[in-house]
């Protein structure tokens, strides 16, 4: 099992793709899907991977689209590095950008961010950053993001400047996971809604089902004293 607070990320980095639980994907299409219209524009994934996100989407009629660095199996995957896109390259109006940032990059997007960001930033940052440049700051955002990127900041953090300066939208709901929501590794993280007003400040996400099943099935123990 992979931890991220015992393992050194930046010296020893998880080699493996990381994909959204399904049941996750699903809980957050219906959370935010009855606001959001079919016809006020598409649905974009900048980092789509198999697509689990963009599914529910897809299956209940809405255009979407995802971009990765490779083709994993998505049909509607332009392939290219999300972080070279410009600004104009995506012609079609844009409803809502989700998004699970990459855990592990490849070594030229490494180069990339270390030339344009800094050294060693928070990568969901770097994604966030890039969805506020080609989209603008009113485009409704849905982005899981490790505890880091919204705690653990002093009062002159980069980050905490750009949000108490309007330069980051206001983060407008939280939906806590457990941390065991990804496989085979154990990683604090959450996933913020940004200009999206009309939910909920918090929700936890639904169980997953095969858990809950298990559960239901498992033998009960029988008391120390019986």
């Amino acid at each position: 099992m992979y931890r991220v607070d015992r393992n050194n990320f930046y010296k020893h980095e998880k080699k493996a793709t990381i994909f959204t639980p399904d049941y996750v994907s699903e809980f957050l299409y219906e959370l935010i899907s009855p606001y959001i219209k079919k016809s006020a524009g598409m649905i974009i994934d900048p980092c789509v991977g198999e697509g689990s996100l963009l599914k529910p989407w897809k299956r209940d009629g809405y255009e979407v689209m995802g971009i990765d660095i490779e083709h994993q199996g998505f049909p509607h995957t332009k392939v290219k590095n999300y972080l070279e896109v410009e600004r104009g390259e995506i012609d079609k109006k844009i409803s809502l950008v989700i998004m699970n940032p990459p855990f592990n990059i490849d070594s030229k997007t490494k180069q990339y961010i270390k030339e344009n960001y800094g050294g060693r930033p928070l990568l969901p940052e770097v994604w966030f950053a890039k969805a506020i440049e080609l989209f603008g700051s009113k485009i409704p955002i849905a982005m899981f993001t490790p505890y880091g990127f919204r705690l653990n900041q002093t009062d002159m953090s980069k980050r905490w400047l750009k949000f108490v300066n309007n330069e980051y939208p206001p983060i407008t709901s939280i939906v806590s996971l457990p941390k065991d929501v990804f496989e085979n590794i154990l990683f604090h993280s959450e996933v913020l809604f940004f200009n999206m007003p009309d939910l909920k400040g918090h929700y936890f996400v639904a169980s997953n089902p095969e858990n809950e099943q298990q559960r239901f099935i498992a033998p009960k123990k029988k008391p120390a004293f019986a």
